[in-house]
């Protein structure tokens, strides 16, 4: 039997839906507003035991692309219109459909159809042009662009700078307190996504060892994920044992595969990793020895197939959603946030299918669990675990990306 615990991603509304969370640009309040994991939950009921404290992932090196567009036009709206063209520049080289980039178009696409905007894809194959592709993208009337991750940052600058009248939507960027006003990023609760990981995680081990492979220890969205990954073990059991081993870098297969191995020659039954190349290869090492996988961000069961006889479940990062409410807000004249925080209560983290029977009792933990989270209010986080590798504090910084 395979369950489904799925959120409903809430695209219509106001500005700020209920639980909604946005940012003012200094990141010092950046870094206090994000750090709203459980905490109500402790204060109130000790729902759970050791939540985690979350910070956005902060933005990184420069690349640069070149370009081809694939352009979508919408029935116009009846309404007043303040965005007339919505372009996303993808991630160099990334394929569409289940990635980041795919789920970001549909996204797209959602808002464009709705509120009667022309969208247009630009698919990267290099990095030659990707500078020229954002300033292009800007230079159309009431244009909106959006951008996927750390690469495009310097690039979405200087257009924004050239391009006052456009708005730029940086997705998985804590954007920086130098950028223009124009320039919003929008992230996602890590530590939430590791919480939900370990929650499953430690649930699936029948009470065994669980681990996570990250990148780097002194690398803050590591942090983020391990610490929440901690206490969602710690959730689903008390003996739960959490390991947690590093690839020294996100673009190493091999060295993820070296990290699952340790883990799962310690006792590990149940493991997560980043979805990054390491995680890739810690994904494929760890099912080669028949230990269990918990995926976080995109969906491993369309991202990597191969591994689909040992995945249990994804926890995702929901794209679409959260694009797709940002553009809505903005065709409605709404002046968009410096940066938005998405989590469970906004529909931006979700699970996806389960492809596991699950152990007795687990659906109506994990639905306790799911509403817990979606009813969490704004404040001040305790600390991680005791024995996480990094506690995340003050403003965010290099990741190492």
């Amino acid at each position: 039997m395979k369950t489904q615990s799925k959120l409903s991603p809430p695209y219509a509304g106001a500005h700020r839906p209920a639980g909604r969370k946005s940012f003012p640009v200094r990141s010092a309040l950046v870094a206090a507003a994000v750090l709203v994991v459980l905490a109500l939950l402790v204060a109130t009921c000790n729902f759970f035991a050791s939540p985690p404290a979350p910070t956005a992932s902060p933005i990184g090196a420069v690349a640069t692309a070149t370009v081809t567009p694939t352009t979508v036009q919408a029935s116009p709206s009846p309404t007043a219109r303040f965005v007339k063209s919505i372009t996303l520049v993808a991630s160099v080289a990334e394929p569409k459909d289940a990635t980041p980039s795919g789920l970001t178009w549909k996204g797209v696409q959602d808002a464009g159809a709705a509120i009667g905007a022309s969208t247009s894809l630009v698919s990267p194959v290099s990095n030659a042009d990707l500078a020229s592709a954002v300033d292009a993208a800007a230079a159309g009337d009431l244009a909106v662009v959006v951008t996927l991750g750390p690469d495009a940052d310097a690039a979405v600058r200087a257009a924004a700078a050239a391009h006052p009248s456009a708005q730029f939507f940086e997705v998985d960027v804590a954007v920086s307190t130098s950028s223009p006003a124009n320039v919003h990023g929008i992230v996602f609760d890590e530590a939430q996504v590791g919480f939900l990981a370990g929650f499953v995680a430690g649930s699936f081990s029948g009470g065994g060892k669980v681990g996570f492979v990250a990148d780097l220890a002194a690398d803050l969205r590591s942090a983020n994920y391990v610490s929440g990954f901690r206490s969602g073990a710690s959730q689903a059991g008390k003996g739960i044992g959490v390991s947690v081993a590093y690839a020294g870098t996100s673009v190493a297969p091999d060295k993820g595969r070296t990290a699952a191995a340790g883990l799962v020659k310690s006792g590990v039954g149940v493991m997560s990793a980043l979805a990054d190349l390491s995680g890739i290869g810690a994904f494929r090492e760890a099912c080669g020895l028949k230990a269990r996988l918990v995926a976080v961000d995109t969906d491993a069961w369309q991202v990597v197939p191969d591994v689909r006889s040992c995945l249990i479940a994804s926890v995702l990062k929901r794209y679409d959603v959260a694009v797709g409410s940002a553009l809505r807000h903005a065709a409605a004249g709404q002046t968009p946030s410096a940066m938005t925080l998405e989590d469970v209560a906004t529909g931006g983290i979700a699970l996806s299918d389960f492809h596991a029977d699950p152990p007795a009792g687990f659906d109506s933990q994990l639905a306790g669990v799911l509403a817990a989270l979606a009813n969490l209010s704004p404040g001040s986080s305790p600390p991680p675990p005791a024995g996480s590798a990094t506690k995340p504090s003050g403003s965010p910084k290099s990741s190492g990306q």
